[in-house]
């Protein structure tokens, strides 16, 4: 199962070439991780004491995104480690024929960290179900 989301463009996102600027790629994985996190994290989950930290991010990119492509990213857990895990991303679009072309991809490292005491913690046994079939 991989989790796929949709990306909304904004103006603000494009640059003088007329395509997204390289910066903005990593705001883009956060929204759709932010998506991929909403349908497994309770509502209540406390951030504080079973957080993330952002350890890595890498990024590929492929083809330029302009502003009217409609846009995707799916994401996929290439590992589960004993206090981290890592996220790849691919941000696509669709030809006229439905073919995926492949535009930007991209990895994340997350580490589990309680702020409270500032350290890092185990991944969440809650987490590691869902995390295995994505």
């Amino acid at each position: 199962m991989k989790g796929t989301y949709p990306v909304e463009i904004r103006f603000k996102d494009i640059d003088l070439a007329g395509h997204v600027h390289n910066s903005v790629y990593l705001s883009y994985f956060e929204q759709a991780r932010m998506m991929l996190f909403a349908e497994f994290v309770a509502d209540d989950w406390d951030w504080k004491s079973k957080g993330l930290i952002l350890a890595r991010n890498e990024i590929d990119y492929i083809l330029p995104v302009h502003l009217g492509d409609k846009i995707h990213i799916s994401i996929e857990c290439d590992h589960i480690g004993t206090k981290s895990f890592t996220l790849s991303y691919r941000l696509f679009s669709e030809d006229d024929n439905k073919n995926q072309l492949v535009h930007t991809t991209g990895r994340s490292i997350l580490v589990c960290m309680d702020y409270n005491s500032q350290k890092t913690i185990p991944v969440y046994k809650e987490w590691i179900e869902f995390l295995e079939i994505l």
